[in-house]
């Protein structure tokens, strides 16, 4: 048997016989844990609170055959206030949608935590355009999981920048004005390929420090939600529940 203490947050949430929960946690350390959480249930539980789904605490479990159990849960941030904005709390289970179907077994990279706990902030303080969450989100994910695009010049000359460049949502390559064929890539301003590139190429503590015109988030929005389907070929169902709420 094992016990250990671990940071993490609760991002899928699923009730098993009269008192208990199932929760999966994404750590940081030790990629999702699916792990029981007995009696949590219970208003009167000690970890009713902090096995919720959004809860980001500081976990101990204890393992034994492969079977993980939550004995302590303390609370660090439990993002309240995304239950107070359908659009946002949908947008915020997309993410778990994600993670929970593109993380492989045993990923233990400590930005996937970083990240979703930097996206649910930011939804949060209603700060940024939400599209722009949502697309650093999808973006930063497909590339910590090897997927990165080689947006850094023209695949065909190399040119940097032009006024509007064509990104390839199937390959991830950019093209510039002169090489790319606009019958079958549509041509973007160079502003959401610099949004692209920060997203891809910028350290983890700065990945949401840009801004876009506000016009523009939309069209970042479909190129990056399209680059991540065709990475991974996962439907994400609750992609389309956002949708449905968004306005």
């Amino acid at each position: 048997m094992e016990k250990f203490t671990v940071d993490g947050i609760v991002i899928k949430t699923s009730v098993t016989g009269e008192s208990d929960i199932i929760v999966f946690v994404l750590t940081r350390s030790r990629g999702i844990i699916r792990a029981f959480a007995k009696g949590a249930r219970g208003t009167k539980s000690r970890l009713h609170a902090g096995c919720s789904l959004f809860a980001y605490c500081s976990f101990s479990f204890y393992e034994k055959n492969g079977v993980y159990n939550v004995t302590e849960a303390e609370i660090k941030e439990i993002f309240f206030e995304l239950r107070s904005d359908m659009a946002r709390l949908a947008l915020a289970q997309y993410f778990c949608e994600i993670l929970l179907k593109t993380l492989e077994e045993g990923e233990t990279d400590s930005e996937y935590l970083r990240l979703t706990l930097g996206a649910l902030y930011y939804l949060c303080a209603g700060k940024k355009d939400i599209l722009l969450i949502k697309s650093v989100f999808e973006m930063r994910i497909a590339s910590v999981s090897g997927y990165a695009p080689p947006v850094h010049a023209c695949a065909e000359c190399g040119e940097f920048s032009s006024e509007n460049m064509m990104f390839n949502c199937l390959t991830g390559e950019l093209f510039c004005e002169s090489c790319g064929d606009p019958a079958i890539l549509p041509s973007v301003p160079f502003s959401v390929i610099a949004a692209i590139r920060h997203i891809v190429f910028s350290e983890p503590e700065k990945v949401f420090a840009f801004t876009l015109k506000e016009e523009l988030t939309p069209v970042l929005s479909r190129l990056t939600e399209k680059y991540l389907q065709n990475c991974f070929q996962q439907k994400f169902n609750l992609l389309e529940f956002f949708r449905t709420v968004y306005s």
